[in-house]
């Protein structure tokens, strides 16, 4: 099955489909609200001292951002014209969206385990390795875990979408770096064989329940920035922090 990655026709906050690799980013940061909000953190972080922020602050963290960029894009759609409730007006009352105990997040959270571990026993040897899938194993669960609540418009079903891809671009990235260190060192083969499989499997998930799904506002990305448009963010950068 082909990867279809899209990104949004219209401005969608990319809270929802950033892998924070902001090193290897070519759009304009002075646009991009999410760079410009962990900037203030990590400023705010180190003048009160509390140095580099721990996996569970940054899957929290991450979390909280995905929960913004939502009352964005209702926000956005207000501003269109469009009324994110009418929906649940015409149906009569819906429940909010909530996380549930779906399969392919706790096979995610099985893989992030299985790689703390892989990571633990061999991060002083390959530490370039080690710091490309300590950055993506963090985002899957999560990313998954957001994918999965249900949607109650065709705005979240595409903000389902985007989180989706972000969990699929960062399985490829890990498969690839396994599959580096495999070949590299076969001594450890049998540590990576079963973590290999789980992300196979469920990358082939991912593709069958939100990749190949269609969305009337997204596209295909033609090209390597995969970003939707961009907005003056001015505004709200005047709400940070002093």
């Amino acid at each position: 099955m082909g990867v279809n990655y899209r990104k949004p026709i219209a401005y969608i906050p990319p809270y929802n489909y950033c892998n924070r690799e902001c090193g290897r980013c070519a759009i304009d940061k002075s646009r991009c609200l999410l760079y410009q909000t962990e900037m203030d953190e990590r400023l705010h972080r180190e003048i009160d001292g509390l140095g580099e922020p721990t996996a569970e602050e940054m899957v929290e963290r991450i979390m909280v951002d995905a929960r913004k960029a939502l009352r964005m894009v209702e926000e956005q759609a207000r501003e269109m014209g469009f009324d994110p409730g009418e929906d649940k007006r015409g149906a009569g009352e819906l429940p909010s969206r909530k996380p549930g105990n779906d399969p392919i997040v706790e096979e995610a959270t099985l893989l992030a385990r299985g790689t703390a571990a892989f990571v633990r026993d061999h991060g002083g040897d390959f530490p370039e390795e080690m710091r490309v899938l300590r950055r993506s194993f963090l985002l899957v669960a999560p990313k998954l875990g957001r994918a999965t609540m249900d949607a109650i418009d065709s705005l979240q079903e595409a903000d389902a979408i985007l989180q989706a891809q972000v969990a699929h671009r960062s399985l490829a990235e890990m498969a690839s770096t396994f599959d580096g260190l495999r070949r590299r060192y076969p001594a450890l083969a049998d540590a990576m064989l079963d973590l290999l499989a789980l992300i196979q499997r469920l990358r082939v998930g991912i593709e069958r329940r939100w990749l190949s799904k269609p969305s009337d506002h997204l596209e295909p990305v033609t090209s390597s920035a995969w970003w939707g448009p961009l907005r003056d963010i001015t505004p709200t950068l005047k709400h940070f922090r002093r």
